[in-house]
This record gives C-alpha cells, structure tokens and sequence, in this order.
C-alpha cells in the first residue's frame, strides 16, 4: 500500500451540525439550500445527482461532458479519481443532501484572492464559511450527494452556470461542474463523530498522543472540502490544541520530531497520523521516522519493528486503537524503506 495514499473523508450522520462558521462579511453571496427557489433547487439536484451517477458507473468521459471547459481540459486526475472511485460506490444509494448558491458575479477577471462567502443557515445563527482560492466570476452552486452504502462515501461538486451575470436569474438551467471533491464518510465502521467522542475520552484519560491523533481524523472525516470550514470544526480543533502533548504543539517535522527511546535505540518521529486502509475496514497507524541507510532489507525490516515496539511500549493505548501499522523509515539520498504490519503481530 502507498504511503501517499489519496485521503477522502466527511461523515454525513450530522452535516447540519458541521456546517457551520461564525459571521462575518463577505463580497461575494449566498443562498442555502432553504431559501433557493424550488425550481432552482430542483435543478441543482438534478445536475448533482446526474455527476453522481456518472462516478458511480465510472463514466468519466460523461462526466467530462458536463463538466466546465476550463475544467474539462485537464480532466485526466479527475477521470482517474473516477475510474478509482466507481467499485466502491457500486450498489450504494444516491441521494443530495446539501445544496449552497454561491454568487461571485462581481468578482473581476483575473482577481487572485479568495472568494468567501457566508451562508446563514436557516433557523439558526450559524452559518456555513466557504473561502475558494482564486475563484473566476461567476454563478456557483455546492452540491454534496451521499452515497449510502458498507462503505459511506461523499461526493461534493462545485456548480457553475455557464454565462450566469446574476444570481437568481433563472435564465440558464444548465449547471455544469467546476469542481469535484469526494470524500470518506468513516473509517473501520465509525463515523468523524465517533472519532471526535473518542478523542475527548482519551483526553479525559490523559492519553494524549491516541487522542491527538483520533481528532485528527475525525477533522478528515468531518471536514467536507478544504475550502469549507464550520463552528464545529473550529471546536475540534481548538479542542485537539488544548489536549496537545507539548511536544506536538507545533506538529512534527524533521526539525521538530517526538523523540522516543528505547532501551538500545532512539526514534525520531517526523509524522504520525491515523488513516484508513484502502478499503475503508481498518484505521492504521501510519509513521515516519528519520533513521541512517541500510542496505540489507532484514536489518531494515527489524528498525522498523523496533520503532513501532518503542512507540508502543511508551504509549500503550495505541495498540488497541489501530489495525495495522504504516512504518516508514525515512534515510536522506535514499527511497523509503515501508513496511505494513498488522498490530497483532508485533510483540
């Protein structure tokens, strides 16, 4: 299994409770999903829902058809995510479940800044917080469809009608995507929610790295696009800062690593997460560590054992909270040395 691996996540269990932002003001306006116009709403979800199927037979090139021309002329990322997506939403349930009007018609040509856009939810004083990096002016709209399945998957476009000058017109039905970003709705059976309760558990219990790393993920799982953030995802994450270790307070890196000894070694950890495995079912345990060349693959293998023990040894609950563990010892001039070993067979 790569250690690049592609990462999708969102849970869908609670999206009204996610997106969420505080106010602030904005340029650009938005319309939710409870103050469109039924036609309006109808055609988005249409246009949405057509996308949708289109991933979920795997047809790229009909995808490409209703896709923006900028967007379409550098299809091939997409049509590859596509063609990988397609056998895990096989036999899932398609349905829209959010939908946001995004006005950017007074943006001018060429304008590199972020586009934002405040959406005030309805019956509430929240808000979703849209910021999409260098937006062209225009009509926009973001659909998030659920595919509902042994797997729960996301799917979220980024609308754009062709030519719109203002928002509500009506004038164009046509929506085609500018955008596509899915995502995972859980991992190993738990959605982001459960991740998160996790994590206050452990924090309760002073387990700080595993707690650390659970609201990790449940940031991924819960976070719908890069470009979106919410009051809710804010409160995880000032959460996970409170109950951060002081040694990854300012994350880790090769500067900064979290330093584990042994009775005969040292690791230098320069990365720890948790994440899914490929096919969803187990939550692994992925590490990276700075160590010296070696050439023989045993000697190799047996470091990488010894990390793992170390970091185990020194930090209990991870055992018992992972499937399997990604290691990957790090050597500078050299590809990294991987190995994948499940929890139950490391001593």
């Amino acid at each position: 299994m790569s250690h690049n691996k592609l990462r999708f996540g969102y849970t869908l269990t609670a999206v009204a409770a996610i997106f969420l932002a505080a106010p602030a003001l904005r340029a650009q306006t938005c319309i939710t999903q409870a103050n469109l116009s039924p036609e309006l709403r109808d055609r988005l979800a249409d246009s949405a829902l057509v996308l949708a199927l289109a991933v979920q037979s795997g047809d790229a090139a009909k995808a490409q058809s209703l896709a923006m021309p900028e967007f379409a002329a550098s299809f091939a990322q997409t049509a590859n995510l596509i063609g990988t997506l397609a056998p895990a939403l096989a036999g899932d349930t398609l349905h829209v479940t959010h939908l946001f009007e995004l006005d950017a018609t007074s943006r001018k040509p060429g304008d590199s800044t972020d586009a934002d856009f405040s959406c005030p939810l309805a019956a509430t004083t929240s808000e979703a917080d849209f910021s999409i990096a260098a937006l062209p002016p225009g009509l926009y709209a973001f659909a998030t469809v659920e595919a509902a399945g042994p797997r729960s998957w996301q799917l979220s476009f980024l609308l754009q009608q062709p030519g719109a000058a203002s928002s509500g017109a009506g004038a164009v039905s046509v929506w085609k995507m500018a955008g596509f970003y899915p995502r995972e709705s859980s991992v190993a059976g738990h959605d982001g929610l459960w991740f998160w309760r996790a994590a206050r558990e452990d924090t309760k219990a002073k387990e700080l790295l595993l707690a650390w790393l659970l609201y990790g993920e449940a940031d991924d799982l819960l976070r719908p696009s890069n470009f979106i953030t919410s009051t809710n995802l804010d409160k995880l994450r000032a959460e996970r800062k409170a109950a951060t270790q002081p040694e990854l307070a300012d994350g880790l890196s090769a500067s900064s690593p979290l330093v584990v000894k042994s009775d005969k070694d040292e690791f230098r950890f320069t990365a720890i997460a948790a994440q899914p495995s490929d096919d969803g079912k187990q939550l692994i345990l992925a590490l990276h560590y700075d160590a010296p060349y070696l050439a023989d693959p045993v000697a190799s293998r047996a470091r990488n054992l010894a990390a793992v023990q170390a970091l185990l040894a020194a930090h209990k609950p991870l055992r018992g909270a992972f499937d399997r563990v990604l290691v990957i010892a790090d050597s500078a001039g050299h590809s990294p040395f991987v190995n994948d070993i499940p929890l139950a067979q490391i001593p």
